[in-house]
């Protein structure tokens, strides 16, 4: 009984489509309830988001005083806490797809808007091109596997575009998941990453209704990474290929793909002056010891 159990094959995973997304947003204050002026007394560059994992929720701490503002209920194990382009909102996404829209303007600081945009999640982000700032927020989820563009003040969802398809290799992937998203400040852009076919998209939100999107081959096994210290170059892990993949996002193209350690895994990976080498960018590993360093001098 056990053997033929374990040879059965296993159902696939609902969808989750725009019925399904939309009949979890809510709204619930609108943006014409909303104070027209901070309301607090918050040092907001020095506002502390963190995450309590297993009891779905987050707590804001003010760092000038050291105390808790307040525990917002939230996704499961939230994964990001984004701030938005102008530092009144921040977007709090769990890895059950949740997201919360979080308002820092309010006398106390609460959730204003949240919606579910899938089953499994870990990436939220929201405009941050001048002229475009906070108008569109996007999610990128595990399963399905696809990414979400929402209005940036009340999640309204707008777009959904689906990950599947060939890999840098020419196989074809059914669910390929998307990890990291940053946004572009040199064009109306997302950056999405879809980890398991090695594809960057550069998604130019400007038409939504005519959604242009440029694709760039980096490696397979997208994970996480951050911008070099002027903004313009994005480093990402191909963690399981053991590179670092480097993204002009002015030009959009691929500046450099650059072989490291085994599995790097850089968060949003750490800027700093070498005194040898100039401007770097570095990275940690899951599977050494080892620091390595990628010069981010444009000379």
């Amino acid at each position: 009984l056990m053997a033929r159990y374990i040879q059965q094959t296993p159902p696939a995973p609902p969808e989750f489509v725009l019925k399904e997304i939309q009949a979890s947003w809510k709204v619930t204050v609108p943006v014409d309830q909303r104070p027209k002026k901070k309301m607090n007394n918050l040092n907001l560059d020095n506002l502390f988001s963190v995450t309590l994992r297993d009891d779905g929720k987050i707590a804001l701490i003010d760092g000038d005083s050291k105390k808790i503002v307040n525990i917002l209920n939230t996704g499961y194990a939230v994964h990001i806490s984004r701030m938005s382009a102008s530092g009144r909102y921040m977007f709090v996404i769990g890895r059950d797809a949740k997201i919360n829209l979080i308002d820092l303007w309010m006398e106390k600081p609460d959730t204003v808007a949240e919606i579910k945009v899938g089953m499994e999640a870990r990436s939220v982000e929201s405009s941050k091109a001048k002229g475009w700032e906070d108008k569109y927020a996007i999610a990128g989820t595990y399963w399905p596997p696809q990414f979400v563009i929402m209005d940036g003040d009340t999640l309204k969802p707008r777009k959904i575009v689906s990950t599947r398809g060939m890999t840098v290799d020419n196989e074809y992937h059914p669910e390929p998941r998307v990890a990291s998203i940053v946004a572009s400040h040199f064009h109306p852009e997302f950056v999405v990453n879809a980890k398991e076919t090695g594809k960057i998209m550069m998604v130019n939100y400007k038409d939504l209704n005519n959604l242009k999107i440029t694709t760039l081959d980096a490696a397979k096994f997208l994970h996480d990474g951050g911008f070099d210290s002027t903004g313009r170059y994005f480093l990402v892990a191909a963690n399981a290929s053991n590179k670092i993949a480097v993204v002009d996002t002015k030009e959009d193209k691929m500046a450099a793909i650059v072989d490291v350690g085994k599995i790097p895994h850089p968060g949003r990976g750490a800027n700093f002056v070498h005194p040898k080498f100039g401007p770097v960018w570095s990275t940690g590993h899951l599977g050494d010891e080892s620091i390595s360093l990628i010069g981010t001098d444009p000379v």
